[in-house]
């Protein structure tokens, strides 16, 4: 038993020469297959079988070292606040998520026009309602800190959060003529060559991390913080179903009425997840503003 525990873990957690060789030979591997139109196929099912167990490899290295970063990030004056406070991670990310917003906005609003494209006017009207939203919660969140008050520091809190539930409204207007185009126009995005890998494993991550956020704020502690991890998470949506159009358009074969029938379906879920979600968020904020109120009367 010793000897088979031996071999497992040489063979799970072999040395850094050895796992870097791994990796550079699934690299040339992993091309070949993927870069001709024929490859041998004894070849491309080998490059298969070594970057997997490459990748299982390179898996089982990174906790120690995720661990070490980590520490390293804590133990860091200006990386360690960052990780530690949370209002802090809220308002740079939106910070961020605003400017990306409106560089996009911009650049889609102008290719519109100057392609005569109704997707990229309706893509760039998405992102300039995306803007809007990120740019109410920045303001708000700015001006939250002159209520010295707890109580209307609250108040503030859930007003913004319910006008954020409003605008959400308008983002599925956008998200639903977006829709519309996929169904009825075939319209979609694209994504050149490994391009489309690393969108897709964006879009996952950035649907798993607003679950996770969505989960570890759901008690709504702080109305504004929540607010924007609604956004995120309804933006994530957004970007499966982009991806998922830009999977059917690469690997689909031309099956129109098969990509027309998922864009539907996950089209119609996206669309309706977040309409779910902008009447949770006023009826939410309007049930505790309503229980303070009555609370002061009293």
């Amino acid at each position: 038993m010793d000897k088979w525990k031996r071999v497992g873990k040489a063979l799970l957690f072999p040395n850094w020469g050895i796992t870097w060789l791994l990796v550079v030979v699934s690299v040339f591997l992993l091309g070949y297959a993927f870069g001709y139109e024929m490859p041998n196929p004894i070849i491309a099912y080998a490059g298969y079988a070594i970057s997997a167990y490459a990748l299982t490899v390179v898996v089982a290295k990174m906790p120690p070292i995720i661990m070490k970063i980590r520490i390293g990030l804590y133990n860091n004056k200006y990386s360690g606040r960052y990780l530690s406070e949370p209002e802090l991670r809220v308002k740079i990310s939106l910070y961020a998520g605003l400017g990306v917003n409106i560089i996009y906005a911009v650049l889609k609003f102008m290719a519109g026009i100057y392609f005569r494209s109704v997707w990229l006017g309706a893509v760039a009207v998405y992102y300039i309602i995306l803007s809007l939203i990120r740019f109410g919660l920045v303001k708000r969140q700015r001006y939250s800190v002159k209520y010295e008050n707890l109580r209307e520091q609250r108040i503030h809190g859930l007003k913004s959060y319910r006008l954020c539930g409003f605008l959400m409204f308008l983002l599925n207007i956008a998200v639903t003529a977006l829709v519309i185009q996929m169904i009825w126009q075939n319209k979609s995005y694209s994504y050149p060559g490994f391009l489309i890998y690393a969108f897709a494993a964006y879009a996952f991550y950035c649907l798993g991390m607003a679950i996770k956020n969505m989960i570890k704020y759901r008690k709504m502690d702080q109305p504004i913080l929540s607010a924007a991890k609604m956004i995120s998470f309804a933006c994530a949506l957004i970007s499966i179903l982009a991806c998922q159009t830009a999977m059917l358009t690469q690997f689909g074969d031309g099956q129109e009425d098969f990509a027309r029938l998922m864009n539907s379906l996950t089209g119609g879920v996206v669309c309706l997840a977040i309409f779910a979600m902008a009447v949770w968020m006023i009826k939410r904020a309007n049930d505790e503003l309503r229980n303070n109120e009555e609370n002061e009367n009293e």
